[in-house]
């Protein structure tokens, strides 16, 4: 790829990230701009927490569409599902000072119903939020409530999130009739309803009419082989028209027939070129290890996609991959799909807790045997200890600006994300899937 082409890829992941910021800023601009005269300061700029919870609630459902140009502008789905998780977070802490605020002159618009309306939408969004961050929480500094949410199955945490528009149409309305800042400017309420009902349409379309636009492609499993104790290789033929996806990319699996159909992603292991879709699928939770036990060939399967867009392609000559655990996928599809003009300089390090966890090893060999600027390292933790910063920039040349691709488990993403911002290495030149599904 072209420098001008890597810089058009860079700016498409910024492009939605600045929107959303202009969004936001702006919001709170015109309501300075337009604050009614006389209006008591605290009521307003709690009013005006609560406006802007409810305009990041909206752009948060907007966020959930699946709509490509929203994938494009921010670089991939699973970047899109971070700031949908970002905004979400920002809206919930909004809604704190919006609490503290707002009741501190007399409400002349105050009603039973409209009060209840926002005590539902605050209990609702609240333990939503935390519902959504507690895998990431130390479960057990937490009460017993916090614990239960960390180990809730995926199915049942996803089947209340999808609750969140309800809460969030709760939240419009309430503002809508209790409001006093909103009945006396015009503009402000306009602003406020259009903004509230975008989010409620985003999510009426997400829940009703997404699924017709997404494309959706028959498959049947060929072939599914255990990889270890915990892993899996399924291989998938279609049955009709073949779904095309780049390397990298990932797909919404559905198996199991009427009545059993339950979408996860798993990111796309083979190369682009083969006929079937294989996935490479890690039994870490109670659906995945229920496919580990009991999935057999024959089983109908159903894709939607492809979506992400984590591809080594959209960076320069020098790069760094790094794959921890399951999150090795992506780049077996990579990998299977190099050809001979493979042109970039790679250092390519697999990190696995110990050496028996390594999957596809020989394929990985192969590979470097006839590509030398593919250069693969293997860190076994029980051997090598913890994969490091240092370690990975130890082989970078002075004066080289690697791209750096990273892909397995959050905590790991998140520290080689930091350390090697801190290191000098711009954002821009570090890209990641995340591949955690909440």
């Amino acid at each position: 790829m072209s420098p001008p082409d890597q810089r058009r890829s860079a700016r498409s992941g910024r492009l939605g990230i600045a929107l959303l910021a202009t969004i936001a800023t702006g919001n709170i601009m015109l309501w300075l701009a337009a604050r009614p005269s006389g209006e008591p300061g605290r009521r307003f700029f709690g009013e005006l927490c609560g406006a802007e919870a409810v305009l990041l609630f909206s752009c948060a459902l907007v966020l959930t569409t699946l709509l490509r140009p929203i994938e494009r502008a921010f670089g991939g789905l699973d970047r899109v599902a971070v700031w949908h998780r970002r905004a979400s977070v920002a809206g919930v802490l909004l809604l704190i000072p919006h609490l503290a605020l707002v009741t501190s002159p007399p409400d002349p618009y105050a009603t039973s119903f409209g009060h209840g309306l926002g005590d539902v939408a605050l209990a609702g969004l609240t333990i939503l939020a935390l519902w959504a961050l507690a895998p990431g929480l130390r479960a057990a500094r937490w009460p017993g409530l916090i614990r239960r949410m960390a180990r809730a199955t995926y199915e049942r945490w996803l089947t209340a999130h999808r609750l969140t528009g309800l809460f969030v149409a709760a939240a419009v309305a309430h503002g809508a009739i209790v409001d006093p800042v909103l009945h006396r400017s015009t503009l402000l309420r306009v602003v406020f309803l259009t903004v509230g009902s975008l989010g409620v349409v985003a999510y009426v379309y997400r829940e009703l009419l997404a699924r017709h636009f997404v494309p959706i492609y028959d498959y049947a499993v060929a072939d599914v082989r255990r990889l270890n104790k915990a892993t899996l290789d399924v291989a998938l033929a279609p049955l009709g028209k073949r779904l095309a996806f780049a390397p990298g990319q990932f797909v919404f699996l559905a198996v199991g027939g009427p009545g059993g159909w339950e979408r996860h992603p798993f990111s796309v292991s083979s190369s682009a070129s083969d006929e079937r879709v294989e996935l490479t699928i890690k039994g870490a939770g109670d659906y995945t290890r229920e496919l580990y036990d009991k999935l057999r060939p024959g089983v109908p399967a159903k894709l939607a996609g492809p979506f992400g867009g984590f591809d080594y392609r959209q960076g320069g000559h020098d790069q760094i991959w790094i794959a921890g655990g399951i999150g090795i996928t992506p780049f077996i599809s990579w990998i299977r799909s190099i050809d001979g003009a493979f042109d970039r300089d790679v250092d390519f390090y697999y990190a696995v807790a110990h050496s028996d966890d390594a999957l596809y090893l020989d394929e990985i060999q192969t590979a470097a045997a006839l590509h030398p600027s593919l250069r693969p390292h293997l860190v076994s933790a029980d051997t090598d200890g913890l994969l490091s910063t240092d370690k990975v920039l130890s082989a970078v040349s002075p004066g080289t600006k690697p791209w750096v691709y990273v892909c397995g488990p959050p905590p790991m993403m998140e520290t080689f994300s930091r350390e090697l911002r801190r290191r000098g290495i711009p954002a821009r030149r570090v890209r990641w899937e995340q591949f955690g599904a909440r």
